[in-house]
């Protein structure tokens, strides 16, 4: 039945994005057949983390070192069906992870004893990214207002800057937000973090502002817990400083999107500046669950 529902997604990519989706076929196929003589002793990585908290900076570091993304390519099968939340783990996933292929799953999985029983009986790899919350938190505005298919677009847009973002912090309903996006976070977080430390789980702990500080030492903890050596740091870090335009992402929507839409990036530069002040740290730091 997966098999089937696999060939079904991404029959309708093809006819949607037929050129990318060869392209992108092309590309996994072309990756799959330099690896085979490639040897890393871990075939397959785990990265959990928040949105906006420096999963896709991990992504593209794993691309550089010949993993494929096993819920975006054509030649992987992500067997995600009956989760209770979109981001669970479950057997199926495990399962359908092949044994012989260098693959990674990027996740925004909340801490739960069923994930954690998971990720124990699989033993995979599991690199954990964490970033200043709210830095996260403006990064998740900054994405409201640019997408006009998220659920709260409409009811901040048209607001300030300032109250928008405060908006988004507090917002919820009865509906589709039911807690707090602040709360929501804040418990992701505390509940990795605490649980990491009571469980010792042998994670890669990884927090965004290292690589602001020392790109070379954020590269060099990821190849270390890989345990991989013979690779070419300079060149993996030159791919990085580029940006996504050398992140071959298998997200052939989001490609798309982001080919037709002008880039934000001066927009989300002086957000950022206008949200950079003391009203905004007290505002956080006020509503915070007790």
């Amino acid at each position: 039945m997966i098999q089937l529902l696999h060939i079904f997604r991404w029959l309708k990519k093809f006819v949607i994005f037929p050129k990318q989706f060869l392209k992108l076929i092309y590309d996994d196929y072309k990756i799959d057949k330099a690896n085979e003589n490639k040897y890393y002793k871990n075939k397959f990585i785990l990265v959990i983390g928040l949105p906006k908290s420096g999963t896709t900076l991990i992504e593209k570091v794993l691309r550089s070192l010949g993993y494929i993304d096993q819920s975006m390519s054509p030649l992987r099968i992500f067997d995600n069906r009956n989760l209770k939340n979109p981001h669970d783990l479950s057997d199926n996933i495990f399962k359908r992870i092949p044994k012989n292929k260098f693959s990674f799953l990027k996740l925004h999985s909340h801490f739960t004893d069923e994930n954690l029983a998971l990720i124990k009986k699989y033993n995979p790899k599991v690199i954990i990214s964490f970033r200043n919350l709210k830095d996260v938190l403006i990064s998740r505005y900054t994405h409201i207002l640019s997408d006009n298919t998220h659920r709260h677009h409409n009811k901040i847009k048209i607001l300030s800057i300032k109250d928008g973002f405060m908006k988004s912090l507090i917002y919820k309903n009865s509906s589709d937000t039911p807690i707090r996006p602040l709360d929501y976070f804040f418990f992701w977080v505390k509940n990795w973090r605490e649980n990491i430390e009571k469980y010792k789980l042998k994670f890669l702990k990884l927090e965004f502002e290292e690589f602001q500080q020392n790109k070379l030492n954020y590269l060099t903890k990821i190849l270390k817990y890989l345990e991989i050596n013979d690779v070419d740091t300079k060149k993996i870090l030159n791919e990085l400083k580029h940006g996504d335009e050398l992140l071959k992402t298998n997200n052939l929507e989001k490609n798309l999107k982001n080919f037709i839409k002008p880039q934000t990036y001066n927009t989300d530069m002086k957000i950022r500046q206008e949200l950079n002040t003391k009203e905004i740290e007290n505002f956080i730091s006020s509503n915070l669950p007790k």
